[in-house]
C-alpha cells in the first residue's frame, strides 16, 4: 500500500530536519511527504532520492496558524488513498508508517497513532531511536498500546492531531477540517465529532511517533483570543464546550465569565504580554 506523510508547519525549522532525519530512517519510505507552510514559505530541510518532497503554503490575513485550512490544502495534495498526518514537532519511529498502513489496510476508521513525550534535550546532536526509546514517556490519558496494536474506541474526544492515519476517500466523507475555526484551538476536537457524525469508526494504534520538547504556555494565553473564539463556535455547534481544561484556567485567572452547563461565556479581559511570559514553561507539551 502506498501512504503519504502530510506535515504542516510554521517556524520550527529545527524540529521539521528532526522529522526529516526520521523520514530517511522509516522502515518504509512515504510515496510522498507533502509540507505546506502557514504564512511563511516551507524551507526544505534535504534532499535525497528515496523521499519525494512537495510543498505550498497558506495564506490567512489575521491568522498566523491557519491549522485546519493547511491540513486540507495537504489532503487535497495527497495522490494516495492512505494518508498519515504528523506534525511538524514529531518524529516517526522507523516502524510508524507500517504501522499506519496496517491498519488503514485492515479497516476503514480513523486512527490516532502513538505518541512519546521527550524530554529537554533528547534531540540534540546526533540523536538515534534506541535513546528516544529510552527517554520517550507516553501521555497518561491515551491508551498504553504495544507496537502495531490495534483498538477500537468510542472516545471521540481523546483524538488529537499531532499524528493520525486515515483515507484520502474516509477523510472526504467526514468533510475535511472545518476551517471556520481559525487558528489554535478546538479545530481537532470539531473533526473527531464530525467523524462520529459521519458514523466513521475511530481507533488507535501502536504506530509510534516521538514529540520533540518545547517550550508551551500553560494555560495557553498566547491563544487565548483564538481559543475563546473557537470554543464559543464549538458549543454552538455540538452543544458542548471543548477544551474545559483551559477555559477554567482562563476563568481563574479572571479572564472570562464561563458558565460550563450553559452558552454563557464572556470576555472580561485579554492576557498582557507579562502574563504570557509568565505562563511559559519548559515542559513536554501535551501534559
Amino acid at each position: 500500500m502506498k501512504i503519504s506523510a502530510l506535515t504542516i508547519v510554521r517556524g520550527r525549522q529545527k524540529h521539521l530536519e528532526n522529522q526529516w532525519r526520521g523520514w530517511l530512517r522509516s522502515d518504509i519510505k512515504p510515496h510522498r511527504w507533502i509540507i505546506v507552510g502557514m504564512n511563511q514559505e516551507v524551507v526544505v530541510p534535504g534532499h535525497d532520492p528515496s523521499v519525494e518532497i512537495l510543498t505550498d503554503q497558506v495564506i490567512a490575513r489575521g491568522e498566523s496558524l491557519p491549522l485546519a485550512s493547511a491540513r486540507n490544502v495537504a489532503a487535497n495534495l495527497c495522490e494516495t488513498d492512505a494518508m498519515v498526518f504528523l506534525d511538524v514537532d514529531c518524529i516517526p519511529s522507523p516502524s510508524m508508517l507500517t504501522h499506519f498502513a496496517q491498519a488503514i489496510h485492515n479497516e476503514n476508521r480513523l486512527w490516532m497513532g502513538s505518541p512519546r513525550y521527550l524530554p529537554r534535550g533528547a534531540t540534540d546532536g546526533d540523536w538515534t531511536f534506541e535513546g528516544l526509546d529510552q527517554s520517550g514517556i507516553r501521555h497518561p490519558i491515551q491508551p498504553s498500546l504495544t507496537r502495531g496494536e490495534l483498538r477500537s474506541s468510542d472516545e471521540y474526544e481523546k483524538f488529537w492531531s499531532l499524528c493520525f492515519g486515515v483515507s484520502k476517500e474516509t477523510y472526504q466523507r467526514i468533510g475535511g477540517f472545518d476551517e471556520s475555526f481559525a487558528g489554535y484551538g478546538a479545530e481537532d476536537t470539531d473533526f473527531a465529532f464530525a467523524t462520529r457524525q459521519a458514523d466513521v469508526p475511530f481507533g488507535f494504534v501502536g504506530a509510534v511517533a516521538y514529540h520533540q520538547h518545547h517550550a508551551v504556555c500553560k494555560p495557553p494565553l498566547n491563544h487565548f483570543d483564538a481559543i475563546v473564539r473557537n470554543a464559543v463556535q464549538f458549543r454552538r455547534r455540538w452543544n458542548a464546550w471543548p477544551m474545559q481544561g483551559w477555559l477554567d484556567a482562563f476563568a481563574n485567572l479572571g479572564m472570562i465569565r464561563y458558565v460550563p452547563d450553559s452558552d454563557e461565556l464572556q470576555v472580561l479581559t485579554h492576557p498582557t504580554k507579562q502574563q504570557v511570559e509568565q505562563a511559559t514553561v519548559m515542559t513536554p507539551a501535551g501534559f
